[in-house]
């Protein structure tokens, strides 16, 4: 699979989907999924009531309930929105990375982004979440299929060609790169210390560079 070939299946089934409801989101339906992102950036998951939201956007509770049905589709608008919008701002940079060590300097620079614009703790908030509701799990983890995606096709990409692309499964890999990426985001939201998570970052750059010289195509060895 390469970055431009759509998943299969399943996968495929949930890329459009997830693309698709961010998509939908025009009017009361944005403004409510605005206000339930602010609303999760400022109060958590757990704080992320129907009156919470409505508080936060100025408008009447019950429009949630209307629009979405439930407080936890709202919610998962919110995660729409952040999704559609990473994936628009560093889909870019990381489709133009030729080499593992500029991949882990982009996975860095998404990473300090994310702290900014308070995707880290929306991301946070929501997978947390979902550990203790199955539904909004499964929605949770619908939206993380297009990045484990695009890691995947990244991976094939550049490990062509070498001993790594028999010996590493690049589907495993890229779930495995993801799950990494959202527990240093977690920690990081949780335990609020950026120094420890930008340290692992900066190690992954450093082994990413050692990994490179492996690689025929970033002018390695032979495979």
């Amino acid at each position: 699979m390469t970055p431009s070939t759509p998943p299969r299946g399943q996968e495929a089934q949930k890329q459009v989907a997830v693309e698709a409801g961010a998509q939908a989101l025009t009017g009361t339906k944005l403004k409510i999924a605005e206000a339930a992102l602010e609303t999760l950036k400022t109060r958590g998951f757990a704080g992320a009531s129907a009156r919470e939201i409505a508080g936060s956007g100025a408008f009447n509770q019950a429009l949630i309930f209307y629009h979405f049905g439930s407080v936890q589709n709202a919610l998962l608008a919110a995660l729409d929105l952040v999704s559609a919008r990473r994936m628009q701002a560093y889909r870019p940079a990381f489709q133009r990375a030729r080499t593992i060590s500029e991949l882990a300097s982009v996975a860095r620079e998404i990473y300090a982004e994310d702290l900014e614009n308070g995707y880290v703790t929306v991301l946070g908030e929501m997978v947390a979440g979902g550990v203790s509701d199955a539904e909004l799990g499964e929605g949770v983890v619908a939206r993380l299929e297009p990045w484990i995606d695009l890691v995947e096709g990244k991976l094939r990409e550049l490990l062509a060609g070498s001993l790594f692309e028999a010996a590493l499964p690049a589907r495993d890999v890229a779930f495995a790169i993801v799950a990494f990426y959202l527990g240093v985001d977690m920690l990081s939201h949780l335990g609020g210390e950026r120094e420890r998570a930008e340290s692992l970052l900066a190690l992954g750059e450093r082994y990413a560079l050692l990994l490179g010289t492996l690689l025929p195509s970033q002018g390695g060895g032979a495979p």
